[in-house]
């Protein structure tokens, strides 16, 4: 096995960075120091793998070295300068994201506690229309802090209000949720059921 087979197994950018030092960078040899690496110099690599690991943000450390301290944006490539002026200059590039989410999709991300913001929308939208099942959903949401910022005095409020659209199992989670809301949550709500 040859020492570029045996670095291609170890990543794309040290297979990159240890080519670009075999083969002395794209020119052929290293001029002034500076081995360059799909277009960008080690110290440029290594500022970028920085920011990765730190949000964004590069340490005081790393910001003395002559660089700038923020990435220069890439320029647009045709094909999105052209999108970009079909969207009437409005700085957006729009994205076809698929077809709508499916209600069985939306309750399984529910259920597997990690719902996209495109689901957490669907069944806000479904309550909204007078869904009972979306209403006691979004209830639950609130109740376990699932998706949504969890609010005890909002979840009980969509409960009563799903109890009151014929969800059965509504009335017994309101009363679960008001018996573990603190006095200060309860002076908030009205509590039809009493």
């Amino acid at each position: 096995m040859t020492l570029r087979s045996r670095l291609s197994r170890s990543g794309l950018a040290a297979t990159a960075l240890a080519i670009a030092l075999l083969s002395g960078g794209p020119s052929g040899e290293f001029g002034g120091g500076r081995a360059l690496a799909f277009g960008r110099t080690l110290d440029e690599i290594f500022r970028g793998s920085v920011r990765q690991e730190n949000d964004g943000a590069l340490p005081s450390y790393i910001l003395n070295r002559g660089l700038p301290p923020v990435p220069v944006p890439k320029p647009l490539t045709p094909e999105q300068a052209a999108e970009l002026g079909r969207n009437s200059g409005a700085g957006v590039l729009e994205y076809d994201l698929g077809q709508p989410l499916t209600w069985l999709e939306v309750v399984q991300q529910v259920a597997g506690g990690t719902p996209s913001p495109f689901a957490v929308d669907e069944v806000r939208r479904r309550g909204d229309t007078g869904d009972g099942q979306a209403v006691e959903l979004l209830a639950w949401m609130h109740a376990n802090g699932v998706g949504v910022r969890r609010d005890l005095p909002r979840a009980f409020s969509l409960y009563v209000e799903a109890s009151s659209m014929g969800i059965e199992a509504a009335r017994e989670n309101a009363g679960a949720v008001f018996r573990s809301m603190n006095v200060e949550q309860r002076a908030q709500v009205k509590n039809p059921f009493n």
